[in-house]
């Protein structure tokens, strides 16, 4: 028995060591390839900022010169003297944020009466909602342009928003309906009711902040997808200093496409993210302040 169970001990230790080392590998790989993730991911970023500071020269020589070697504000000093950048985020901010919050407060009304509430036609409103989310946006180039064009909307900023809300609502309205569906009980809503709220007190005081979390990203996507908007701003506002940053950084190609300025083109490509990554940043807090909001103010 005593020798049987010596016989044993070193198979069940084999055993451990070989688990922990296929464990151990696996992470291995795992961290490797994230890393790699990672690198392939934010090198883009890196190339942006680091020839943003460079000369041209530096920017196009070969071999490839990874850090900058005469570090130089010159392409931010072009960027915003010899284009009107400063305008271009400006309107940028403006068409984006207007976007945003109309956007929102529509889509949070919609989401909120298709989540909660049963009545004829609303299966077939997310229905439709989710077949338009299937149709190409190309294909809206023209219906969309005539329509605006004779609104007499075309170059001017409602004309724009006005494109935007008809992509960003009902996709917002479709995301934010599954939101309210999951995360705010149906028995706040009937505590607040009981407490003396009517239906719109009750909405505004505990689902919205229960529910803060994805507004705000609902809020950030859309606010992103119209700052990162090209092809409808360069359709329907593209006219002088009304241009958005996306349209506006196409002023720095010369003819038939030659890049001329190239540290002034990367210089103004880090002023554009800088607004949307401090949106971000500032909007993170109330991700995270809004999940326990709504129950505490119901």
């Amino acid at each position: 028995m005593t020798a049987q169970t010596a016989t044993q001990k070193p198979a069940v230790t084999h055993s451990k060591r070989h688990y922990r080392f296929s464990r151990g590998a696996t992470t291995a790989i795992g961290v490797v390839f994230m890393a790699g993730v990672i690198l392939f991911t934010l090198f883009p970023f890196y190339w942006m900022l680091k020839s943003s500071f460079q000369t041209p020269a530096e920017i196009t020589a070969l071999p490839p010169i990874w850090f900058p070697l005469q570090a130089t504000l010159d392409g931010y000093i072009r960027a915003l003297t010899l284009y009107p950048v400063p305008r271009y985020l400006l309107n940028s901010l403006l068409v984006a944020s207007a976007t945003a919050i109309i956007a929102t407060t529509l889509a949070s009304s919609a989401g909120y009466v298709l989540a909660r509430y049963r009545f004829p036609g609303g299966a077939a409103i997310i229905g439709v909602i989710i077949f338009t989310q299937l149709i190409p946006g190309i294909t809206r180039v023209f219906p969309i342009y005539f329509l605006i064009k004779d609104l007499g909307l075309l170059n001017s900023y409602f004309g724009l928003i006005l494109a935007y809300l008809g992509f960003s609502v009902p996709y917002a309205a479709l995301l934010l309906t599954a939101y309210f569906t999951s995360s705010s009980p149906p028995e706040l809503e009937e505590a607040a009711l009981i407490d003396g709220c009517n239906l719109y007190s009750a909405f505004f005081r505990v689902v919205l902040p229960i529910s803060l979390p994805g507004i705000v990203a609902v809020s950030i996507f859309t606010f992103l997808a119209a700052w990162n908007d090209f092809l409808w701003s360069s359709l329907l506002l593209s006219q002088g200093q009304m241009k958005t940053i996306q349209v506006g950084l196409r002023d720095f190609f010369g003819e038939a496409g030659n890049l001329q300025r190239i540290n002034s083109f990367m210089a103004a490509c880090v002023i554009a993210t800088i607004p949307a990554i401090l949106l971000f940043r500032f909007l993170q807090r109330g991700m995270v302040g809004g999940l326990a909001a709504g129950s505490v103010k119901g």
